[in-house]
């Protein structure tokens, strides 16, 4: 298993491919950047990527529940 401290050691390479491997879970935007969550293993990772540049600009790795916070305004709930 894939830990926080082993993916902080990785290539950009390395870590693109990680993330890849792990489940998306939501997108959002911000300052003009996209950026997207993935669940990798038992950690997450914000994917920073500029649109208009067609490039990641970095990844941000995680396992505090926190860094979560900005992606609750976009769940939409079905309530009958």
């Amino acid at each position: 298993m894939l830990t926080l401290d082993d993916f902080n050691t990785f290539s950009e390479d390395d870590k693109a491919n990680s993330v890849w491997s792990g489940s998306f879970l939501a997108d959002r935007e911000e300052n003009g950047l996209m950026i997207q969550l993935y669940a990798v293993d038992s950690f997450y990772v914000e994917v920073f990527y500029d649109q208009l540049a067609n490039k990641i600009l970095k990844f941000h790795a995680f396992s505090s529940k926190s860094f979560l916070v900005p992606y609750l305004a976009h769940i939409k709930f079905n309530i009958k």
